[in-house]
Parts: C-alpha cells; structure tokens; sequence
C-alpha cells in the first residue's frame, strides 16, 4: 500500500455507500424519538465496529476496504463501547471539571484518541488505553504520521460536527459517518506504513510477500543443484553445467553471488575433484558476465583453498581475472594464475 493509495481509501465506493445507507437510516431513525434515538446509538455502534475492521484489514495489508458483513453487526464487541467512552465519557468529564483544567483535558482526550485506535487495533488488552507509556509508543513509532492523523481527525471531526448539526438530515448524517469511517481507513493504512516501527506483523506485507518468493526460489535452487550433483555423480562433469548455466543465466544480479558461493560450498562437499573445474568456471564467467569480479575471485579463492588443484577452462576468463586479482594487491595468486594452463574439457 502506497501514500497515494492512503488518500484514496475514504472514497473506495464501499465506504461511499455504506455511509449512504446508515446515513439514510441514522436521518429516519433521529426523527422518532427517544427510541429513534437509541436505534441512533446502536447504529453508531456498528459503524465504529466496521471501523475497526477496517482498520485491521487495512493494516493487514489490504489494498480494499471490507464489506459490510452480518458478523459486523453485533453490539457485544467490546471496542466500539470503550472508544465511546474514551471519546464521550473523556469529554463530558472535561466539561464537569471546567476552566483551564477542564479545557486541558478535552484536548488530551482528543489528541490521545489516534493513539487509542491503535492501541485497541493492535490487539493490546483494553486497559493499555489508560496507560502513557502505551500511548507514547505509538505515537513515537507513528512519528510525522501521528499529527497527520491529529490533522485528520481535527479537520473530519470538524466536518461530522457541522454535518450533524448544519446539514439537512440525510446529507448531514451520510456526510457525518463518512467522516468517522474516512479517519479509521487512514489509521488502519498508516499503521500499515508503519508496521515495522510499531512492531507490527501484518499477514500481507511486502517483506512477507518476498520472504515467500524468497522460499520458493531456495526450493528451485536447491532442485538445480541435485540435477547438477546427479550428473557429477555419474561422471558427466561437463553435462553438469548446463543447469547451473541455464539458472546463472535466469536468476536477477542481486542473487547471483549468494547462489554462487552456495553452489561452490556444494560442490566441495561432494568429494568430486574432477567436477570443480567446470563448476567453478561456470561460476566465475557468469560472475564477471554479471560485473562482479570481487565475488569471482572469492569464488576462485573458495575453491583453490579447499581444491588447490583447481583452476578455469578458459584463459580469456583466467587472464581477467588475474588482472583483477592483481587490481586488487593479490600480486601473487595474480602470477600463479598467468603461469596456469585452463583446463579443457571436450564437449560429450
């Protein structure tokens, strides 16, 4: 999920119409009376109870806001009363109080709130949402995210309050649940951004997603370096470079020298002398191929202090990269090199 994706979230069409439907029966329901006005506050239940929902899709990795289920509709859950009575209950003391002190609480009631979404998102028990160490956590992993949210819920509390009390009913109430659902789908994608601050572990992330490439790939891997050791097994040392050519050719720059100091190690352990000088060519070419000499000669070097028999089976490749040995202040494995004659392997 990237920043632009952030913005465009509130407007997802399933955010739209489900503001347009509790909207709709939050106008019908204001209307009559004191019940009305309970069926008022259990609908309001169950928007913040999507909200929160959305708020783990989101920071799960969800690039979409979910869909309204009837598994959403319950008013046992637990977060939505404590977030109310975070936000009202917080208030109303503020206003009992009065004067500065009463003053001065609202606006910590107010600027805490992100950090309790969070707190309560997360899945930490409810009672961390009293605690200020919990609360500073969070709003020192968010960092400049958490006063954008401040930022946020300023400007769409504002823009709830004036719906609710200056707009012609179903348009004020829509407007009004869009605003609260708004803020919770920029918490939830914010504490995606922020996961590996918050210590957060997503099921869908893109670390997540290259550690399972990663995992696949080491699975291919390993699948080629058996097809090499079955022919090496059997004698076939020259056919056995063809898979590891056909893999060197194929795997991205940023994997070639991890898999190519992993096949050296290999093949040393196979106990095979005969095999490490095609192999090891194979390793190196493609390893100056790709432009990187430094891990040729590491190679080289791996196999000549295990194999000091090794050497190349080209002089073009073994002239190379003795001149970068040289380049680099090894003057004497540099002038063994040059003394060499690669060793030919004729096609079977």
């Amino acid at each position: 999920m990237d920043h632009s994706r952030v913005v465009q979230v509130p407007f997802h069409p399933t955010i739209l119409i489900l503001a347009g439907v509790f909207g709709l029966l939050m106008a019908f329901f204001l209307s009559g009376g004191i019940i009305g006005r309970f069926a008022t506050v259990l609908l309001q239940v169950w928007v913040i109870k999507y909200c929160y929902v959305i708020v783990e899709r989101l920071a799960d990795g969800a690039a979409e806001p979910p869909v309204m289920d009837a598994d959403m509709l319950s008013p046992f859950e637990l977060r939505p009363w404590i977030q109310l009575v975070w936000i009202f209950g917080g208030l109303w003391l503020a206003k009992l109080l009065d004067g500065g002190a009463g003053d001065i609480l609202a606006i910590v009631v107010i600027a805490l709130f992100p950090a309790t979404v969070a707190i309560l998102a997360m899945g930490a028990p409810a009672w961390h949402i009293l605690n200020p160490a919990s609360h500073f956590r969070v709003i020192r992993d968010l960092g400049a995210y958490y006063f954008a949210l401040l930022a946020a819920l300023v400007a769409l509390g504002w823009t709830s309050w004036f719906a609710y009390e200056k707009l012609w009913g179903f348009i004020g109430t829509t407007l009004g649940v869009w605003s609260e659902v708004a803020f919770f789908s920029l918490m939830g994608a914010v504490v995606f951004l922020r996961r590996n601050q918050l210590g957060y572990e997503p099921s869908r992330s893109p670390e997540r997603t290259a550690a399972r490439e990663e995992m696949e790939r080491l699975k291919l891997r390993a699948r080629m370096v058996d097809d090499v050791f079955q022919l090496v097994r059997i004698g076939k040392h020259v056919d056995a470079t063809a898979p590891l050519a056909r893999w060197l050719q194929d795997t991205e720059a940023d994997h070639v020298t991890k898999d190519a100091y992993y096949v050296a190690e290999q093949a040393l352990r196979w106990e095979a002398p005969l095999a490490l000088n095609p192999i090891g060519s194979t390793l190196i070419r493609h390893l100056m191929r790709y432009g990187q000499p430094d891990a040729a000669l590491a190679v080289f070097e791996i196999l000549r202090g295990k194999a000091p028999s090794f050497t190349m089976d080209s002089a073009a490749d073994l002239r190379a990269l003795a001149d970068f040995a040289e380049s680099q202040g090894h003057e004497d494995l540099a002038r063994s090199m040059r003394l060499e004659t690669p060793v030919i392997h004729p096609s079977k």
